[in-house]
């Protein structure tokens, strides 16, 4: 019996593009900056301070540790480049453009679990502690749910194209054929024709 061939390219033609915009998504998300609003260049400096101090790392956060502290070195710098500029034109800054820094999903999470994680002693390193979350918690936690509301995108592509392998395996294709990167009406035409 041959199977109904029309049907099969519609599904890969689907997934193929799915499989596409998937990729392109994931990649935009990967890049995408995230501006969080630090209240001050202090509170920056506290953070700084925060993950060179209080943060314990090991083998599995380490790297992550140290390309966040790069990122926030860097975005001091920009910002007090920045604030440099401005009063050199003697003009005033936008709202916010002293202690905005702007972070990728994975610094912003390396940032979010380091805040979650102290481990340190003493009532003083406590008390800075709180005030450090009192200032910026909630910018960071609005910036995550952003990123989560990002992700939740990404899932529902994944299970759509989920849905679409499984129709595709239901006509006795291997999904591992049908990918964007081999071929598959050359796998089609072998597979319709038996």
């Amino acid at each position: 019996m041959k199977k109904n061939k029309g049907n099969v390219e519609e599904l890969v033609a689907l997934r193929n593009e799915l499989e596409t915009k998937v990729s392109s998504l994931q990649v935009e998300l990967s890049e995408k900056q995230f501006a969080v609003d630090f209240e001050s260049m202090s509170n920056l400096t506290r953070v700084m301070k925060h993950l060179n101090d209080d943060v314990a790392w090991s083998t599995k956060n380490a790297a992550l540790l140290v390309n966040l502290s790069d990122n926030l070195k860097a975005e001091k710098q920009r910002i007090n480049a920045e604030v440099s500029v401005a009063k050199q034109e003697k003009r005033e800054l936008e709202k916010g453009a002293d202690s905005i820094v702007n972070l990728r999903a994975i610094d912003l999470n390396t940032l979010y679990q380091s805040l979650l994680g102290v481990q340190s002693s003493g009532i003083e390193s406590a008390r800075n502690y709180i005030k450090l979350l009192t200032n910026i918690g909630s910018q960071i936690s609005d910036a995550m749910r952003q990123m989560a509301e990002d992700n939740k995108q990404v899932q529902a592509l994944h299970a759509e194209l989920g849905d679409l392998d499984k129709r595709i395996t239901e006509f006795g294709i291997p999904v591992e054929t049908v990918s964007n990167s081999v071929p598959a009406e050359q796998e089609l035409e072998n597979e319709t024709s038996k």
